[in-house]
């Protein structure tokens, strides 16, 4: 029998332990702070009694030490901006907030070999200044998310991106990590000594060991590598618009030729009418009254626009053969309600796929709200309602169709509008991606958002369409597997977490 095994969690004295390791100031039990960490976009009812803020590898170790001698449950965020997903909130009852924002330099970079080494603390917009101040011939990938958000936290949850690495986690290797025991360990190349390789080799000898810490609670990552991807000479943004749906799924298959092909090498994408709408303006309540949309408004609105946009970049070289790349494109799309149009030409330019984060989709968040959008967007302190719904489709027409069809349908059973994307980020996938927008302030809409996700994840599992995330929203709504997997995972939690006291509760079906 282990030390700690039967003894109950003490908090108190774990706290104590966590001062002396981090510093007074870094243990945080403000009822405000702790009000906010426990509040997301959706409703919660986790309490958290602490937060704590390592500044370095060494004090993650410490904390996770004296976690597991106290049986005092922590969970790890990053950036805790994780919107639509639960924010910073854990997913079990009374678990130590574990904050790592404190962690946020840039470790290592190389311009020549593209590559930008990182800790968990920082951002999306940290990174792209730093390579811009560096007048870097290289780019972090885009997300649609806040510019805040963390680096390292949003590819272990396989984040999705704009640009050539819009599989985000595909990207990356030479993972830190540190074990709820308080080990540390290195992926690939970067557990052997002065390994010069380490940054730009991704498998190592032997095991690769990076996947176990995406998505799941066996450590906490500490650092890790980032491949960037290099500005292209050439570069233009296109749109069409489609109106007629069964042309849209002729279009998918097109595009998704092209795609394999290497005609379209990065992210593009399919945003129907409401998703769109509710990235320009906000729900026109003046207007219309009451939620939810009423189609004589929607088809008001696609009087300019269409029922889908269809938009993404061609990148080239050189002019010259970005002309040929516009030829095949358009020959793809022709015959739609608004013709192939081509932004102007960037010539060793930026802009959003080229890595320039924005806070623009942030707008889909306040979609139902009646306050305007501040200037310093937070869906979480305006009770914003929003929820992710992201599953994998093959990428074909009929899946996509039939997707989407389920997409389209079921919010509108709850009374919810249906934003809905279409996300190309590899010629075989895409992903569907439905978000729930409404007002928290509205009585009953928590009830009811949660109601709407769990039918239409439910209804598209059934349909063969699975989840990519599997946030606070879904605990309970992931199916059962088919496999011995479940067994297998609970050993290896066993292993890593003996005392079980990083993040409990988190599915990992």
């Amino acid at each position: 029998m282990s030390e700690t095994e039967g003894k109950a969690p003490d908090l108190q004295a774990a706290l104590a332990a966590w001062r002396e390791a981090v510093g007074e100031a870094h243990v945080v039990v403000d009822p405000e702070a702790l009000e906010a960490a426990r509040t997301a976009t959706f409703a919660t009812t986790q309490t958290i009694p602490a937060i704590v803020r390592p500044a370095d590898t060494a004090q993650v170790q410490a904390c996770l030490r004296i976690a597991s001698a106290h049986r005092v449950p922590v969970y790890p965020v990053s950036a805790g901006r994780n919107w639509g997903y639960g924010s910073r909130v854990p997913p079990g009852d009374g678990s130590v907030l574990l904050d790592l924002g404190r962690m946020n330099r840039v470790v290592a970079y190389d311009e020549q070999l593209a590559y930008i080494t990182v800790e968990p603390g920082v951002t999306f917009r940290q990174a792209a200044a730093y390579l811009r101040e560096r007048q870097s011939s290289n780019f972090i990938t885009t997300i649609g998310g806040s510019p805040d958000a963390s680096l390292v936290g949003n590819a272990l949850e396989r984040g999705d991106g704009r640009g050539p690495h819009a599989d985000i986690f595909q990207h990356v290797c030479a993972l830190e990590a540190v074990l709820p025991t308080g080990e540390r360990i290195e992926t690939g190349h970067a557990r052997f000594p002065d390994s010069r390789a380490a940054p730009v080799f991704r498998w190592g000898l032997g095991p690769v060991l990076d996947g176990l810490f995406s998505q799941s609670s066996l450590g906490v990552v500490t650092r890790m590598t980032f491949w960037l991807a290099r500005k292209q000479p050439w570069l233009r943004e296109f749109v069409c618009a489609v109106n007629d749906d069964a042309q849209l799924w002729t279009f998918v298959d097109r595009l998704q030729a092209l795609a394999l092909d290497g005609t379209l090498k990065g992210s593009f994408f399919f945003w129907n009418d409401i998703k769109a709408y509710s990235v320009t303006q906000q729900f026109p309540y003046a207007a219309v009254g009451r939620t939810p949309l009423p189609d004589w408004a929607r088809e008001k609105f696609r009087e300019g626009f269409g029922r889908w946009a269809i938009s993404g970049t061609l990148t080239a070289p050189d002019a010259e053969f970005g002309a040929l790349l516009e030829k095949r494109l358009a020959r793809a799309l022709e015959g739609a309600f608004r013709p192939l149009s081509f932004g102007p030409e960037v010539l060793d330019g930026e802009g959003g796929f080229q890595g320039v984060p924005s806070e623009a989709n942030l707008a889909m968040t306040y979609w139902r709200k009646r306050t305007p959008q501040p200037e310093d967007p937070n869906p979480d302190r305006d009770r914003c309602g929003f929820i992710w719904c992201c599953v994998a489709v093959p990428f074909t027409g009929q899946d996509a169709k039939r997707a989407t069809d389920i997409a389209d349908r079921v919010p509108r059973l709850f009374g919810f509008e249906p934003n809905l994307a279409l996300l190309a980020f590899s010629p075989r996938c895409v992903y569907l991606i439905t978000a729930l927008a409404y007002d928290r302030d509205a009585k009953g809409e928590d009830t009811r958002a949660q109601a709407c996700y769990r039918a239409l994840t439910r209804e598209l599992a059934d349909a063969g369409y699975h989840l990519t995330r599997a946030g606070l929203q879904a605990q309970g709504a992931v199916p059962a597997v088919r496999d011995d997997s479940t067994a297998v995972r609970r050993r290896l939690k066993d292993a890593f977490d003996p005392q079980g006291i990083l993040a409990p509760g988190r599915s990992e079906p």
